[in-house]
């Protein structure tokens, strides 16, 4: 018999990574010149990127798979785990719906004018890191709770504590303006894409294999 529709979409987070990485392979390949050892991602759908209207198509459904793949991890969880899970979960939405908005407040290129809409991104941004590191981190420590999940709840601790220290490597090369900016952010937000595709499998395997099971 068919998957069910939630099994189905529970692979919505490896939707997601696939349309994201999609969108900074495409948008360094087409931007001749762009550096992604010492640019930022946000470059590529900046005010003035050369290629900002098809990128922005990629993250607008790299976002949509992701907050679809949230409300599908939630649904799960909220019933089967414990709190922590859960408000991992909810935390991990959040941030998703915070980031939606970046399609209406694009980065300023280097060297450009500030604009209301560069402010705003560096507003959002603030908003987005502290979710961006507690989502893992509280899923991990709750899953650490449930003995058959103890493996799955140290990966994500793992993840949370490197998301937590690349940040922190990151934010210090962008406040200074030295070293390899880009390679560190794009570790530092793979982490995070990584932790997203296992935990959409994890969710995945955790669904009945059709609708009558």
């Amino acid at each position: 018999m068919p998957a069910t529709i939630p099994r189905i979409l529970s692979l919505s987070g490896v939707a997601a990574v696939m349309f994201y990485l999609t969108h900074v392979i495409l948008g360094g390949a087409l931007w001749e010149g762009y550096s992604h050892l010492m640019q930022p991602i946000s470059d590529l759908t900046a005010t003035g990127a050369p290629d900002r209207g098809l990128l922005t198509v990629f993250t607008n459904i790299y976002g949509l798979f992701a907050v679809i793949f949230c409300f599908i991890l939630i649904g799960k969880v909220k019933n089967n785990t414990n709190g922590l899970v859960l408000a991992g979960a909810v935390v991990f939405l959040c941030m998703h719906l915070v980031s939606l908005s970046y399609g209406l407040f694009p980065e300023d290129l280097p060297g450009a004018e500030m604009t209301i809409a560069g402010m705003m991104h560096l507003l959002v941004t603030a908003l987005i890191v502290p979710l961006t590191i507690a989502a893992p981190i509280l899923t991990g420590l709750g899953l650490m709770k449930i003995p058959a999940e103890h493996g799955m709840g140290v990966f994500s601790l793992i993840c949370g504590v490197g998301i937590l220290i690349l940040g922190g490597i990151t934010a210090m090369m962008f406040a200074t303006g030295t070293g390899m900016f880009g390679l560190f952010e794009r570790l530092n937000i793979g982490t995070l894409q990584a932790w997203t595709v296992v935990m959409s499998v994890w969710l995945y395997r955790r669904y009945p294999n059709h609708a009558q099971a």
